[in-house]
């Protein structure tokens, strides 16, 4: 069982994306998204920069089980991610989220320049299209797509010491691996005690949206 960790500075709900069919990881984390592959663990936690949550005190933001890895230029035309391409026309919160932001311009695109970047609240600038994001983004030209995940957003868990994984002191490129035994006990105890799924709006999400009426829910005993 392997398990990548690290430390979020954003938490909007864009990059992981938790709505729609499942767990999404599209954008940013171009290392993590270039190297990982199937079957393995990714989870994000918090950080000084997301919440102010210490050294030692991060919390569990979400966790995913990668289940299959495509390119984005895939994920552009499948029908399954269709709802995740921006749509200027919409204006609520989880639309305004959205990851599939960029449409292949060419048969096998690979380059950023291959690449249109979406107009998107995110990666966009007062001039258009984000030269440095579409660079960053198009360099890990993955998708992570999740068969199981758990997140947590604003109400970010408390991990046991007894069960918490291997963090990095700061940011991480390709997150920070934790032994299997203790990887395995982490995943366990997240698998026991709560549902797959959303539990909670992203940290970074309009207030007084209706989804902020989510909550944190554990298996039921």
């Amino acid at each position: 069982m392997e398990l990548f960790s690290y430390k979020m500075t954003h938490d909007t709900g864009f990059a992981p994306n938790p709505f729609g069919q499942t767990l999404t990881l599209a954008t940013c984390k171009p290392k993590i998204r270039k190297a990982k592959h199937r079957g393995q663990w990714i989870a994000g936690f918090t950080s000084v920069t997301l919440n102010g949550d210490r050294l030692g005190e991060e919390r569990l933001v979400y966790l995913m089980r990668i289940g299959e890895k495509c390119h984005l230029r895939d994920y552009f035309i499948d029908p399954r991610f269709q709802n995740k391409i921006p749509d200027a026309r919409l204006n609520d919160p989880i639309s305004k989220v959205r990851d599939n932001i960029y449409r292949p311009l060419v048969p096998g695109a690979v380059e950023p320049s291959h690449f249109e970047q979406l107009k998107n609240p995110h990666h966009w600038d007062s001039c258009g299209q984000s030269e440095f994001d579409r660079n960053r983004d198009i360099s890990g030209q993955h998708v992570l797509i999740a068969d199981t995940f758990y997140y947590f957003g604003s109400c970010a868990l408390s991990i046991p010491a007894d069960c918490r994984p291997n963090l990095p002191k700061g940011q991480s490129a390709h997150g920070r691996r934790t032994p299997p035994d203790q990887a395995e006990r982490f995943i366990r105890f997240i698998q026991e005690h709560y549902k797959p799924g959303r539990h909670c709006n992203p940290t970074e999400w309009p207030e007084g949206d209706a989804l902020k009426k989510s909550s944190c829910r554990a298996k039921s005993s």
